[in-house]
Parts: C-alpha cells; structure tokens; sequence
C-alpha cells in the first residue's frame, strides 16, 4: 500500500527540475554568482558551491513542521531519527554519518553537547524563525563562529530577535492537534529611539501525546495505545540591541525548563513504561558586530548550563532502578575578522574560538573538564568562470580528569582541510558544476570517553573524508521555469567509535574499532509557475545511498549497510496558491534499513510512506497578518517505525493560528 501511494503521487509530477533564483552580486555574467536565496518553495540554493538546503518561514508552514527535526526531514540524504511523542528527541544523520557530524547554530552562536555530541533538534522550536538552513562540507553564513567549521554539517538557525524592528513587531502563534497536544507562543519587539531595541519571547509546549498503534508481531487489527508521553515546557527568551551604521550590539538570554514523560520501546504485552526526563538549560550570550568599507569584525561570548535528570523505576540493575543526574556548562569567547575585495562573496577571513566546558553527574566520577581552542583561516575569490573556497581549521584540546582520585591529562591536536570549486562553463547558460573535499573528526565526547564503566580514556578521534562533485541547472521563462541539481558522494570514516558487549548486555566498551564507506547521489528537482494570482510549484528530492561496514573483512557485517541509513529516501512537494489560499501536499518516503549492524531479516524495517495535506487563508491588515492553516498529518494512516519499537502517531489533525503585526 506504501509503494502505491507514492508511485501514484510521482506520477503526478512532471519530471521537471529546481526552481529558479535571482543573482544578487554585481551583474558581471562571466562570474558564477552564489546568491542566498529568495523563493517561498525552495529547497535546494543550487547557487552555492556545495550542498546548500533553505526552508524560511512559507516553506516550514507548507510541510506543518513544529520543531527543527520535523523541517529537516524533506532535505535530501538527511535521515531525523524520530523516537515518536510529543517532545520526543529527534536527531540528524547525514550520508550515513552520525548525529555527531552535525553541529546547530542559533543566530550564529554554536549550541554545543560535550556530554554526548548530539544536540536535540526537537529543543528547537520554529515559532519566531525566519530560516533553518542545512549545508554540509562548511556553514554557509558570513558570521559564523570559528568553531562551527570544524564539524562535517550545519544547520543555522535565524530568528526574529536577532535582527533590527522598523517600529514595533509582535507575533501570536497557536497550534493544536488531534493526539492532544498543544504549542502557544508570543514574541515582541519594540525599537527604543533610533539605535536601540529590545524584544523578547515566550512559548509553552504542553499536552498528553496519547495516541494508538499497531504492534508489528500482532497480525490482527488490534490497536495498543502509546502511553506515558505528557510534557510541560517552558521557555522564555530576551534580546537587547543597539545597531548603527557601523556597529551592532546584541545582549540575548535564553531559559528552558521541561518535564516530560518518555514512553520507551514499544515491548510487545507491556507498550507502557515510567521514565521521566526532567530538563533545566539556561544560556546568555553578547557579541558586538563591527563594518567599516570592506573590513568586518565580530566578537562574542557566551555561557550555556544543560541539567539533565533521566529516571527509570524499574531498570534492569543492581539497584532496580536508575536516577541519573548531570549538569554540563560551557563558556565560549571568540572572535571573526574579514576582509571583502572585489565583490560581495569575495573575501577572506580569520576566527578563533575558546571554549572552557565541564560536566559533573552521579554517572561520571571522573570530573572531566575540557579546554578547547579552535582557529581558522579561509577564504573565497573568483577567476572569471570558477569560484574557489577554502579553509583549515586546527583543534587544540586538552582534557582534565580523575582517576583514581589523581588528576590527568590528554591532549588532542587536529588540521581539517576544506576545499570547493565551482565553475560556470557557458556566461549565457545557467549551468554550473561543483565539487568538494573535507577532512574532519568528531572528537571522543564526555560519555565516550568517561561514563562510569563504559568510557575509554584512550579513544581517538573518527576521521571522516568527505567528497562531492555535483551539476546544478536552471531555466527560467516567461511565467515559469525549473531547476535540477544532482550531487554524487564518497565519505570515508575510519577510527569510528562503536559500543561493543562486555560481561553482559548492561556493560559495554567504546572502542576505535569502526570504519565505513558511504556512497551515494542526491537528486533535486523543480518545476514552478507564478501568474498575477496563481502559484504553483512541484518538487522532488531523491537520495540513494549506500554505507556498508568496512571494518574486518572476516566479520559477518561485512560489507552490509550500517544501523538506519535507507538505501533510498525521497520526499516530494506539491504547493497551489490562488490570491490568499493555498494548497499543500508533502510526502515523504523513507526505504527499508536494518535496526542493527547485521543484515538479516529479524532487523528489518520496513519502508514507509508519509502523507500530509493542508490549506490555508492568509488575512492582510493595514500592517498586520493573519494565518490560519488546517493540515492531516499522516493521511492515509500508516503505521510506521522511524526507531524499531518507537511507533509513530497514525493520522491526525493539526490547526494552526499565526498573527504578525510589522510597523
């Protein structure tokens, strides 16, 4: 039934390619131009000279995304692990590497995870948000902080606050759906005098989740229903700001506190559990911004506090149960100084960055603390038809902690290198070919290294190779036009850290004994319309990928596709627009994997298809707008697993109300 849902709603679409965007550089044909972005509807920046994904506030809308994870999940190659509930944790996986690769930027300040290297998108909500973008091989913000080169991927995340009111701005959002689940948010801003503003936020997550399921091993249509999932989250946030011609100031700080139910693993006889997770994260932050002619400097700092309580009554240990308790904190200082020459994408930068972290907790007795330094240096210019970027990042860290009451020391130095080229073969044609290389480690983290029976003080960091060579195209006409782009990959990943069995199933080792080869193609096309009153835009994104453990070749997962990387993932998009309504459809189907390192039929899962339709009526005032939006998610019913055993929410309802007032 999945396959037929699809292979009908493909066919639907014209074969037809990416849409089609406006340079924003000075008009010189003979120079391959890199703008940011501009449609409602795009997906794919074919402009850039890598990998580069937007989706701004009407194409997060279109697909009904609530968080950061569920916006991510139509970008090509990107796999969101999704454990299902309200509030339940969302990570990303990029071309067959782990969630670690992939680093998260808010308004160009780095969110970092020392403890376990993975950062929480569903911590991320998109009320306020005007952008997410995702890029692999380096960020693609002018602004960004030192350390957020190192990392393989990034998502940057651009909110309202951050940027500078006419008069007075101010935002209401609510949303609610059928599985009794609730989002209400407010954010305003107002600008004092001429230079200085001020704004703030708050939203409120709350509700049961509650809703019923199929178990795969009950063949009959008996429904179970997925308990234990209610949250209550809370979270505010303030911003100051003072902004001239040549200078910006801004003070920010940002409180969450969260208190949610986890439903666990779906175990067949027994789908309910009684883990909680309790959150506290706190973060402020001040950078001061500085232009003058071609010069640009920023400097910045910030401090960020997560405490984390996990508790499990009825864990299968010593003590019959499990109450862990952490508190990370990290303080980051850097600064970036830039120089452009001839045109606006021309230029040349340095940054460093400084990070002084620590984590403490009933699970680490090792006390680690860890300094962090990291510097780089890069640049981009233009030769007539071809762009040329690059960068080299250097890590310097030092670890302190405890053994045995006896203070020790480790230290890590890294080089990762950048390069990417872009060429623009034809002036009059809108042809241009791409390719780049990376070299980067995901460093051992807090838990890798020092959780109480399980870490190993002498990991190394995993070495990653990345390579791309790429086409994009596009065409534009009198009332419409297309894109494409195809993007063929190699990532190699040695030293990779893997937990193994020890004694039994609840002692484990992290050990460098992984390695894998991933290769694969991404597909992105587009076909789009626009008349005085009608918009139509058709897209499709496809992703082919093979990532198979490399690590003995006398082992029996040689050879075979590593944990939840689909052979195959697609997602395609159908958006009307007449005058103030709109019309939206989004599918996303996700191909068969295995849920463990052995391919063999007991960790089979099964490929799924996910459809969401919704319309919509937009309101326009003298200075204000109104959005009311109905979608079903899930249309047809599906009974699917992203996570083996984290059954997923089968059709339902969402209604959602946005207001926005802009003097």
């Amino acid at each position: 039934m999945n396959k037929c849902i699809y292979t009908i709603f493909i066919l639907c679409l014209p074969f037809g390619t990416k849409l089609m965007g406006q340079d924003t550089t000075r008009q010189l044909d003979p120079v391959p131009v890199f703008a940011k972005n501009d449609s409602i509807t795009r997906l794919t920046n074919i402009q850039a000279s890598i990998p580069h994904y937007i989706l701004n506030e009407e194409k997060i809308d279109a697909l009904g995304a609530l968080d950061a994870g569920d916006a991510l999940k139509v970008v090509p190659g990107a796999l969101v692990k999704d454990y299902g509930g309200i509030g339940g944790i969302k990570t990303i996986a990029y071309r067959g590497l782990g969630a670690g690769h992939t680093n998260v930027q808010v308004d160009g300040q780095q969110i970092p995870n020392l403890q376990s290297g993975v950062v929480n998108l569903s911590n991320f909500e998109l009320f306020g948000v005007e952008q997410v973008d995702f890029s692999t091989g380096q960020t693609m913000s002018d602004q960004a902080v030192a350390s957020s080169f190192v990392q393989a991927n990034s998502i940057a995340i651009q909110s309202v606050l951050n940027s500078t009111p006419n008069k007075r701005r101010l935002g209401i959002y609510f949303n609610s759906n059928t599985i009794r689940a609730f989002e209400k948010g407010l954010y305003y801003q107002e600008k004092l005098g001429r230079n200085f503003f001020i704004g703030g936020q708050g939203m409120m997550r709350f509700g049961e989740g509650t809703y019923y399921f199929k178990h795969p091993e009950i063949k009959k249509d008996t429904l179970l229903k997925r308990e234990n999932t209610a949250l209550k989250d809370y979270r505010i946030r303030g911003v100051f700001g003072y902004e001239t011609k040549l200078m910006k100031i801004l003070v920010g700080g940002y409180y969450r506190n969260s208190e949610q139910e986890l439903p666990g693993a779906a175990v067949l006889f027994n789908p309910s559990n009684d883990q909680n997770l309790w959150n506290v994260d706190w973060r402020t932050n001040t950078e001061i911004n500085v232009r003058k002619g071609k010069w640009a400097g920023k400097v910045h700092g910030n401090y960020q506090s997560n405490y984390t309580r996990y508790y499990d009554p009825f864990y299968l240990n010593l003590d019959g149960f499990i109450d862990a308790r952490y508190q990370q904190e990290n303080a980051t200082t850097g600064l970036l100084l830039s120089r452009r020459f001839r045109f606006p994408n021309e230029r040349i930068f340095v940054a460093t960055d400084f990070t002084n972290a620590k984590l403490f907790g009933n699970g680490i007795t090792n006390s680690p603390k860890r300094l962090q330094m990291v510097n780089v240096i890069g640049g981009s210019t233009l030769f007539n038809k071809l762009k040329l970027d690059g960068n080299l990042t250097q890590q310097i860290i030092r670890d302190d902690f405890l053994v045995d009451d006896q203070l020790e020391e480790r230290s890590f130095l890294r080089f990762s290198p950048f390069v990417s080229l872009a060429y623009r073969p034809f002036s009059k044609q809108r042809l241009r070919l791409r390719m780049f290389y990376k070299n980067t480690f995901r460093m051992p983290t807090f838990n890798d290294l020092y959780y109480n029976f399980i870490g190993n003080i002498d990991l190394k960091p995993e070495d990653a190779q990345l390579f791309n060579i790429g086409i994009t195209y596009s065409k534009a006409f009198n009332n419409w036009g297309v894109e494409s782009s195809i993007d063929g990959y190699f990532n190699a990943v040695k030293n990779k850290i893997v937990a193994i069995p020890t004694k039994d199933l609840f002692n484990w080792s992290m050990q460098n004994i992984g390695a894998a080869e991933i290769k694969g193609i991404d597909l992105n096309m587009l076909v789009y319309y626009e008349s005085n009153n009608w918009k139509l835009n058709i897209s499709t994104n496809h992703n082919f990928n093979s990532s198979v453990d490399i690590t003995n070749e006398n082992s029996i997962t040689y050879l075979d596709q590593i944990p939840y990387t689909p052979f195959y993932t697609s997602s395609s998009s159908t958006s009307v627009d007449y005058k103030s309504y709109s019309l939206s459809v989004n599918v996303l189907y996700t191909g068969y994997r295995y849920s463990l390192n052995e391919n063999i039929y007991a960790n089979y899962l099964e490929p799924f298809t996910a459809m969401n339709i919704g319309v919509a009526k937009g309101f326009t005032f003298e200075k204000s707008k109104l959005k009311a939006s109905l979608r079903v998610m899930n249309l047809f019913n599906v009974n699917y697993q992203v996570v083996r055993s984290f059954p997923m929410p089968g059709r339902y309802w969402q209604f959602k109300i946005h207001y926005k007032l802009n003097q």
